[in-house]
């Protein structure tokens, strides 16, 4: 499993995404503050962003999104995606 690097939305807050397809959103000094399924509810990963960091502007989350559907590419195309207790590797060629 590739370890990703965490995606910064500021200072304050973070998104990292795991083997399971969910992303992890940590918050500094605190640690884990929420956690959500990138592969089932991706259209509500901007809303799930601004009820943590109301301050989160639309450019920072197309970013972070950008980011994170770059990880979960490379999760799928290698066979480290497991979700619901199932790979979902793309078909090797």
């Amino acid at each position: 499993m590739p370890e990703f690097k965490e995606v910064k939305i500021n200072d304050q807050y973070s998104l990292t995404l795991n083997e399971t397809g969910n992303v992890v959103l940590s918050k500094e000094g605190i640690g884990v503050v929420g956690t959500m399924s990138y592969y089932y509810t991706r259209n509500d990963l901007p809303l799930f962003i601004c009820r943590h960091d109301p301050s989160a502007d639309l450019r920072t989350i197309h970013d972070v999104m950008v980011q994170l559907d770059t990880q979960m590419d490379e999760m799928v195309k290698c066979g480290c995606l497991t979700v619901g207790g199932k790979n979902v590797a793309s078909s090797c060629l």
